[in-house]
């Protein structure tokens, strides 16, 4: 904890706050390179950067302020800064959650003001992350920006930090709404938090939504036709970089760009066990003509190492901290895709139980193990509370939404002050369209890869020509080997499995 003071210097000298937000009770002090606006009761200080898009009722009155990078359904693109006029009565803050929402997508957060509550939603994704301080009534988009370098140091849970990352070796990470800072937490997708009484709550799903599963073949049309539309807007507001890999999600995202494969570039990581994902992604690229780039990884310096410390508020500790400079060698590009929350549509905690997953008994810890965490008891606790929140889902609802918000909600989107700040992340599949898809079929209908074929089938069939994560040869008998050497996969598996068993003697 010796590098707090440099990296907090450096963090309020560099560039590297670019795409940051701050809310307080009280008027705070902005950096000059931050807009101030008065939402009414709640302070908004926004890097420049971020687009301002005020939302108006049907009366015309100011009800709502998208900040950041929002794609509308209504208007198909990327919204600028101004003021968009939304077909809600005064008042109508259900209006907000079931209209205006699920048509919204990107990279932003929602605040709420004037006729409606204050309240501060985020993207499906949480792609704009926000944690808060209910004793403060402040919030932001990361814990370092949320507190001043003394309370960062002194409200450290050491603690926390040991028992959920430390002890787990090479990696690990901080899940729930837990932080690393006492009276910190994170605002989870899917909730929002009231800059009134400053506590979250669920929003979506509502009790109910899922107790019919959705057809397959009109869930799978209307989650290819806003893959398509969201992809061709993005590249046609932002230079993009696709992940390409030869995994699934990689595959579908590849799909979702069909229609924009003059703008769009993909880069493949050069990483250590790449080798199969480097040598399918040329493959790809050569038969169908993309435009590929093969990135050798680079190594983060001890000082930039600090500086991603400080921005995931030592929250996690993961590969990327050493090597998340590497994205900044897209020198021609400002926006990324990754395939991120795919997984939530391949059954991804739950692929081993398809058919009996929805008769099993399941609880908090059953969940713990499956995302392969510690049972610390805090976090338990806290799990437990987030698992009420969802009484009377399915269960296999329950956990692709832990999927979603547990594992992608606070590892993923805990990186993204950082990793926004070098190039702005936007992810296709966190829809709601797409996610109503991955969540709402049944699951012995979409299977781990039923779903996906179906989109990829409408989308671009010809790209089933390439295996999945195979090279086609006795390597990939090797594969299964390589896994069991390394002692973090044993561990998170052994805790899966027992999972299985504790369920299942239920």
């Amino acid at each position: 904890m010796s590098n707090f003071d440099e990296s907090w210097n450096v963090f309020r000298a560099a560039p590297i706050v670019d795409y940051q937000m701050f809310l307080s009770a009280e008027r705070p002090a902005a950096p000059s390179s931050y807009r101030l606006t008065d939402l009414g009761g709640v302070w908004l200080a926004s890097d420049r950067g971020l687009r301002l898009t005020y939302l108006r009722d049907s009366h015309q009155r100011h009800v709502g302020l998208l900040i950041g990078f929002a794609y509308s359904e209504f208007h198909d693109e990327f919204l600028q800064d101004g003021v968009v006029d939304l077909p809600i009565e005064a008042g109508d803050i259900a209006a907000v959650e079931l209209q205006v929402l699920p048509r919204l997508s990107g990279l932003y957060t929602l605040v709420t003001y004037g006729e409606l509550p204050a309240r501060l939603y985020m993207d499906h994704g949480g792609s704009l992350p926000i944690v808060y301080s209910a004793p403060d009534k402040r919030a932001a988009s990361s814990s370092a920006l949320l507190l001043e370098p003394t309370e960062y140091a002194e409200r450290f849970r050491l603690d926390l930090h040991t028992a959920l990352i430390g002890r787990e070796g090479s990696g690990g990470w901080i899940s729930g709404s837990l932080t690393a800072h006492r009276d910190v937490f994170r605002v989870l997708p899917n909730h929002y938090l009231d800059l009134t009484a400053w506590t979250c709550h669920r929003f979506w799903p509502r009790p109910g939504d899922f107790d019919q599963w959705r057809d397959f073949d009109v869930s799978a049309a209307s989650a290819a036709m806003a893959l398509t539309n969201f992809s061709a807007a993005a590249n046609r507001t932002f230079e993009v970089a696709a992940t390409m890999t030869a995994g699934f999600d990689s595959r579908l995202l590849l799909a979702s760009c069909r229609t924009s494969l003059a703008s769009c570039e993909f880069f493949t990581l050069e990483a250590p066990n790449a080798e199969m994902d480097i040598e399918v992604g040329r493959a790809i690229a050569s038969r169908f003509s993309l435009t590929h780039k093969v990135l050798p990884l680079r190594q983060a310096s001890e000082r930039e190492v600090a500086i991603w410390d400080r921005m995931v508020g030592d929250c996690m500790i993961e590969a990327p901290r050493r090597t998340h400079v590497t994205l900044r060698d897209l020198t021609d590009r400002n926006a990324m895709f990754t395939g991120m929350y795919g997984e939530v549509g391949r059954c991804r905690l739950y692929r081993q139980d398809l058919a009996e997953i929805n008769y099993m008994r399941i609880d908090a810890r059953f969940v713990v193990d499956r995302l392969t965490l510690p049972a610390h008891a805090e976090l338990l606790d806290n799990i437990k509370l987030w698992f009420a929140g969802l009484d009377g889902q399915p269960n296999s609802v329950i956990l692709d939404l832990a999927f979603h918000e547990l594992k992608f909600g606070s590892w993923a989107m805990g990186q993204r002050p950082i990793t926004n700040s070098i190039k702005l992340n936007f992810l296709p599949f966190a829809q709601r369209a797409v996610l109503e898809a991955f969540i709402g079929v049944e699951p012995t209908k979409k299977g781990t890869d039923n779903l996906f074929w179906a989109l990829i089938g409408r989308l671009w069939p010809e790209l089933a020509d390439v295996p999945i994560n195979k090279y086609g040869d006795a390597r990939d008998y090797l594969i299964f080997w390589k896994k069991l050497s390394n002692p973090n996969r044993v561990r998170r598996y052994l805790r899966d499995r027992l999972a299985r068993k504790a369920a299942t003697s239920a």
